[in-house]
């Protein structure tokens, strides 16, 4: 049941600044070393103050001040009613489509919420270890590659030269038993 009383209102904010300040400790053992602090730290602002009318005026316009920059305020001092609706409806595209990922996104959360999809961060590690072991893996294949590349041009430089050694001696073979031939 809400209070219109303003002393009962006064006695609520009281008692909840209490219960902020004091928490569970017995308010009434340090209720005195409270006000003293207060007392103290309100005498030090008012001599800073003291004779300086922009903060003293500072002060005084602190609610106005907090009502201006409340969000609400400023929103309806600047748009009317028609400015926001005009704006609502620039961006109703916009808003459908939103609408409609978040639609999709409902309807897609069981699959979202799944065990294979919650378990994803336990495996990541397992993950990234298996990727590592990947590259080096392919590391190793590449020099093995650049291994068989080599192998194989000195396979193809050693059979070319025999080639041509067979070439060679098949000619001289083939002029000695030319010369050998006219001997006869």
């Amino acid at each position: 049941m809400a209070t219109n009383n303003p002393v009962d209102t006064l006695e609520q904010r009281i008692t909840a600044l209490e219960s902020l300040v004091f928490g569970d400790v017995e308010k009434d053992a340090d209720y005195s070393k409270c006000l003293e602090s207060l007392l103290e730290i309100q005498g030090k602002i008012n001599a800073a103050l003291a004779g300086k009318k922009r903060a003293a005026l500072l002060f005084e316009k602190l609610p106005e001040l907090k009502k201006y920059l409340d969000h609400a305020y400023t929103d309806e001092m600047t748009l009317s009613d028609d400015a926001r609706l005009e704006a609502v409806l620039a961006e109703s595209d916009f808003l459908k489509q939103q609408a409609a990922l978040w639609q999709k996104l409902s309807e897609n959360e069981q699959n979202i919420q799944s065990e294979h999809i919650s378990a994803v961060p336990k495996f990541s590690e397992r993950l990234q270890s298996l990727s590592q072991i990947q590259l080096d893996q392919q590391d190793t294949v590449s020099d093995l590659n650049e291994e068989s590349r080599k192998i194989l041009n000195a396979y193809n430089n050693i059979v070319s030269l025999l080639s041509k050694q067979f070439v060679l001696w098949d000619e001289t073979l083939t002029q000695l038993e030319i010369q050998a031939s006219q001997k006869k």
